[in-house]
C-alpha cells in the first residue's frame, strides 16, 4: 500500500514538473510572439508546434479582422499563399506512387500544345523550379487561354535542370497535367484526397474579396507606420495549386499528422521527396520542398506571402506551423520568416 501511494505520488510529481516546464516554454514562446507581432507588424497569427507526434504548443494571437476587432480563433481560416505548394507537392508524389506519373516524365507526355522548346521539361523540373520557363504570373489578370498564348511566346530563361528559378508556370502546368491524367484539377484532387472531411475548415479561394466564412483578411502596412491596409489578391483558378488554399490551424495540424503517419504518401516516397535535387548551379532544394540550412540546423518546408510557414526539423522530430495575416519584413531581411521559425524551434526545446 505504501509502495502504491509512493508510486502515485511520484507520478503526479513528475506530471507537475512536466506541466511546469511546458508552461515555462509556452511563456517564452508567447513572449517572443508578442515581440515579433510588434517588430513585424503582425495583426494576428496562429502557431502550432508538434514534437514527436504530440502538439506541445497551439495558440492564437491578435486579430483576424482589425476593423471589426474579431480575434483569431481555432475557426479562423488563413490564406496559405505559396505554402499551398506543400499540399500540391504531396499530390504529385501521390500520383507517382500510383504509377500515373514519374519524376522523369516529360510534360509533353501529357500536353500536346507546348512550344517546341518547352517539350523536354520534366515533372521533376516543375517540382524543383528548374524548368527555366517564363512566368505565367505576369498574366494573372488574363483568362487562362490568353495567358497561355502570351507565356508561350515569352523567352525560355535556361535549359531545364540548370538552376533554381521560382516560377508559377510550373504549378499551372502541373494543374493541366492533373486534368489530363485523372480528370480533376490539382485543387479538386487535393481536397478529395488530403482533406475529405474538412469542408468548412479548408477552402480553395483565390479572391479575398469573396465572402468566405471565418476567412482572415490579409493586411500590409508601410515603414514606420501603425496603419494597416487590407491586402487584396486574386489568384485565378488556373493557378490554384500554386496558391489559393485557405485553412484553419487545426486542419493543418491534422494534415501534418496524416503526413507523419504515412497516410498521404509512404515512407519510401517521403524519402524521395526529401532528397536534394542536383542543380548544375548549386541550390538547397528537395524534390518539391525548400531545404533550409541555418547555423547547423536543417529543416524542410515552404513559406508563403512572407506570412505563413510550414517547417519540419526531421532530426529533432519537430514541426512548426505558423499562419499569420500580415508580416512586414523589410527587403534587407527577406529571410525574416525563416529566422522567426528557427527561433520558435529553439524556444520549444527542453532545457
Amino acid at each position: 500500500m505504501k509502495y502504491l501511494f509512493f508510486s502515485i505520488t511520484l507520478l503526479f510529481s513528475l506530471l507537475a514538473i512536466n506541466i511546469q516546464a511546458q508552461t515555462e516554454h509556452n511563456k517564452k514562446i508567447d513572449t517572443y510572439i508578442a515581440q515579433i507581432q510588434k517588430q513585424y507588424n503582425i495583426p494576428g497569427l496562429a502557431l502550432a508546434i508538434i514534437k514527436n507526434g504530440q502538439v506541445i504548443h497551439r495558440q492564437y494571437y491578435g486579430l483576424a479582422n482589425i476593423e471589426m476587432a474579431v480575434p483569431v480563433t481555432d475557426k479562423t481560416l488563413f490564406p496559405l499563399f505559396s505554402t499551398t505548394k506543400v499540399m500540391s507537392v504531396v499530390a504529385v508524389h501521390q500520383l507517382i506512387e500510383q504509377n500515373k506519373l514519374s519524376l522523369d516524365n516529360r510534360i509533353s507526355d501529357f500536353l500536346d500544345d507546348l512550344p517546341n522548346n518547352w517539350r523536354k521539361v520534366q515533372i521533376k523540373n516543375l517540382l524543383t523550379h528548374s524548368s527555366g520557363l517564363p512566368d505565367i504570373v505576369n498574366y494573372t489578370n488574363d483568362k487562362e487561354e490568353d495567358a497561355k498564348q502570351k507565356v508561350y511566346k515569352d523567352t525560355v530563361k535556361f535549359t531545364a535542370g540548370k538552376q533554381f528559378d521560382y516560377n508559377q508556370t510550373n504549378y499551372w502546368l502541373l494543374n493541366r497535367i492533373f486534368q489530363k491524367v485523372i480528370g480533376k484539377t490539382l485543387s479538386e484532387y487535393i481536397i478529395a484526397t488530403q482533406f475529405p472531411t474538412s469542408l468548412k475548415s479548408v477552402v480553395f479561394e483565390g479572391n479575398n474579396l469573396k465572402v468566405v466564412d471565418n476567412l482572415s483578411y490579409g493586411y500590409v502596412n508601410t515603414v514606420n507606420s501603425d496603419q494597416f491596409f487590407k491586402r487584396n489578391w486574386n489568384f485565378p483558378e488556373y493557378e490554384y495549386g500554386a496558391a489559393a488554399l485557405n485553412m484553419t490551424l487545426n486542419s493543418f495540424v491534422e494534415w501534418n499528422k496524416k503526413f507523419d503517419n504515412n497516410e498521404l504518401i509512404s515512407e519510401k516516397t517521403k524519402t524521395q521527396l526529401f532528397s536534394p535535387f542536383d542543380y548544375e548551379v548549386k541550390r538547397d532544394f528537395t524534390h518539391g520542398l525548400d531545404l533550409i540550412k541555418s547555423n547547423g540546423e536543417l529543416s524542410y518546408g515552404f513559406s508563403g506571402g512572407v506570412s505563413t510557414a510550414y517547417r519540419k526539423f526531421l532530426d529533432k522530430g519537430t514541426t512548426i506551423i505558423l499562419l499569420a495575416n500580415g508580416m512586414f519584413i523589410p527587403t534587407e531581411k527577406f529571410e525574416g520568416i525563416n529566422e522567426v521559425v528557427n527561433t520558435i524551434e529553439k524556444l520549444s526545446r527542453k532545457n
